[in-house]
């Protein structure tokens, strides 16, 4: 009941100042704004892997706050080793996803119901499983994107150092 929040005699939500992160509460607040930031906060978890972002998060107000995240240039050997073990998942499921698509075509071409109704079995058994593809399939896009980060901001870093 208190992980479904419907425990009636239940203290309210601990509230904290960003500041105070990596601490344990349920709601993160900017410490000269006030607003509510928990969404750009990353606790560690146990058997949770560490999220690919930017390493400080900055408010609207431009108070800087560690995020609980990190760029893959930061990561270690194994956790880039874990990253790039999704990148092959995801190839996988590419291919999957290929070998579907041309038995969707050969059963319209060949006119054969059978391979067509197979296919669209496999379609339908699928379908809970489309949010997992969808991250799985998003797991190359944020490695690029977090050397995206870190390497344009080298640069314009050395350029403004110069």
């Amino acid at each position: 009941m208190q992980a479904l929040n419907l425990n009636p005699h239940q203290s309210p939500a601990k509230q904290l100042r960003a500041s105070e992160f990596p601490e344990l509460a349920d709601v993160y607040v900017c410490d000269d704004c006030g607003r509510d930031i928990t969404a750009h906060l990353f606790n560690g978890r146990a058997h949770v892997r560490q999220p690919l972002g930017p390493a400080r998060y900055v408010c609207s107000c431009g108070q800087k706050y560690l995020s609980g995240a990190a760029e893959w240039d930061n990561l270690s050997n194994w956790a880039k080793r874990q990253w790039l073990g999704e990148v092959g998942l995801a190839l996988i499921l590419l291919t999957a996803l290929a070998v579907l698509v041309l038995f969707v075509r050969y059963a319209v071409t060949h006119h054969s119901i059978i391979v067509f109704d197979l296919s669209a079995t496999v379609v339908l058994i699928s379908i809970p499983l489309f949010p997992l593809f969808v991250a799985i399939l998003g797991v190359p896009f944020e490695i690029a994107a977090s050397i995206w980060r870190t390497r344009r901001n080298v640069g314009s870093h050395s350029e403004k150092t110069s």
